[in-house]
Order: C-alpha cells, then structure tokens, then sequence
C-alpha cells in the first residue's frame, strides 16, 4: 500500500506544473483505475491532495508541502555536517553547533559539545535571542527588510550583557559587515566571558536557512580568532554547496584559512 501511495506523489511529480487526472495518474502508476481512486479519495480525505472543481482532476495540498518544510532540511542538513561538526571540534576543541532561526530566536538543531572542563554547554532545543548572538546575526543579515523589523519588534533587543547590541543603527550597521563577511562573531554579548563565530549556511535558493558556529571561552578563542573564522566560512559554504547552493556564489568565500593551514572538509564528502 505504502509503494503505491508513493507512485501516486511520483505521478503528480510528473506533472509538477499542472493538476492530474485520474486516467494521468492510473497511466503513470500502473495502478487499477478503482485502486488510484480509492487512494486519491484518502489522500483528499486526509488533505494531502485536492480535487479540483474542475471535473477529475487533482493536485497536491498545501498539507503535502508543509509536511517536509521544516523538518526535512534540517534532518538532512544535520546528517550532512556531522562529519563537518566533527572535523571543527577535532581541531578547534571547541563547542560547534547549528541554528535556525524560529519565531524570531536561534535554536539549536545539532551540537558537537567540547570535552573541555569550562566549555560551552548547550543541548539540541536550547535557544537564543538572534541579535546577540553569532549564528543569529547571520541568519538576521540576510531577511529582508521587513522580516528583519518583525523579528526587533516580536523580541526586541533585549540587553544580556554590556557589550549586547541593543541599538536598532548599530544592529544594522552590524548585520551588513555580516553579509560582505559572511562570517559574524558575538564577543561576550550573550554570556560575558565568551567568544562564538558563526557562518551562514544557504539552500538551493540562495537563502540563508541555518548557521554553524564554534563557541568556547574568551581565553582560547581570541588566540586562533582569525583561523576560526576563516575556518567556520569555509565549513559553511561547503555545507550550502551540499544543499544545492550555486559553487559560484561563494567561490570568494572558498579559500584556504589566512594561516595556510589545511581546510577541514572532509574530502570524502566533496567527492
């Protein structure tokens, strides 16, 4: 039942631009005429697909689309950086984790914890407010305008410590030197004490759909903070270009870190 369910969705995959007719689907599938039917009306009932006013024909629900929207990127997403994850904590020894922005805050979907006795200590579910945080400000940067003022007005720009960007200029001016980066830093401004670099990881569309980060105490941090961030940029490119992302969009950001050290990508992925 499941297979046949599944050449039902192939059939309206091959006629993404258009509704289905039940003598379409039944072609496609190999399916008995009375089978497709039965499964359409189920698929109808439970709202995975609808049944046009137009006689017979059928398309896909918004239900189906929404299905996979937000959970599926990011199973995939965290299955491909693991190995990336892996590499950062290997060389770093640092906490890295992953982001996405929801209802205005960052929250966590992946973490690699540092085996350091004083680390960086947050689980998958923690979050954050985006402003005054790294991977925050790179997902912030590229909204549009207006995306942007939802998400300062839903949360604000609430102060965490004295170095928190809390003015809506300086968050701006901020977030642009974040876009001609793409690497942002959050120097103390969540938790005082602590340095976090972060880069913003895009999909096939060219949008900014999570970030990566390597997060650890000021007092390591600062002494490699340029190799982390070239390093962190690096990563999260390779990570987009294995979404789907465009190689040429982000060939400048491609580059071996400034130390001359080997990159971390894990050539077995890139092959």
């Amino acid at each position: 039942m499941v297979e046949k369910v599944l050449r039902i969705f192939e059939a309206f995959a091959q006629h993404a631009h258009s509704a289905v007719t039940l003598d379409e689907i039944t072609k496609s599938t190999e399916l008995a005429k009375p089978t497709a039917y039965r499964l359409l009306y189920t698929l109808c009932k439970i709202g995975y697909v609808e049944k046009l006013s137009e006689p017979g024909k059928y398309q896909l629900a918004q239900k189906f689309y929404e299905l996979g929207k937000d959970t599926l990127p990011y199973q995939r997403l965290t299955i491909v950086a693991k190995p990336f994850m892996n590499a950062l904590l290997t060389r770093f020894g640092e906490t890295i984790h992953i982001g996405v922005l929801e209802n205005g805050l960052v929250t966590n979907i992946a973490v690699c914890e540092s085996q350091n006795p004083y680390r960086l200590a947050l689980t998958v579910g923690d979050w954050g407010y985006a402003h005054a945080t790294a991977m925050g400000k790179c997902l912030l940067a590229h909204l549009s305008e207006q995306e942007l003022e939802d998400v300062i007005r839903l949360q604000g720009l609430p102060k965490k410590t004295a170095a928190t960007i809390t003015n809506r200029g300086l968050l701006l001016s901020e977030l642009e030197k974040v876009r001609r980066e793409h690497v942002a830093t959050n120097i103390g401004e969540t938790t005082e004490g602590v340095i976090c670099v972060g880069a913003p990881i895009f999909n096939h569309d060219g949008k900014s759909v999570a970030a990566l980060s390597v997060s650890g105490p000021a007092i390591r941090m600062e002494q490699g903070l340029e190799t982390i961030k070239n390093e962190v940029r690096n990563v999260a490119c390779r990570l987009s270009m294995l979404l789907g992302y465009s190689p040429e969009k982000i060939e400048r950001n491609l580059q071996i870190a400034s130390d001359g050290q080997n990159s971390l990508v894990p050539s077995t992925i890139l092959q």
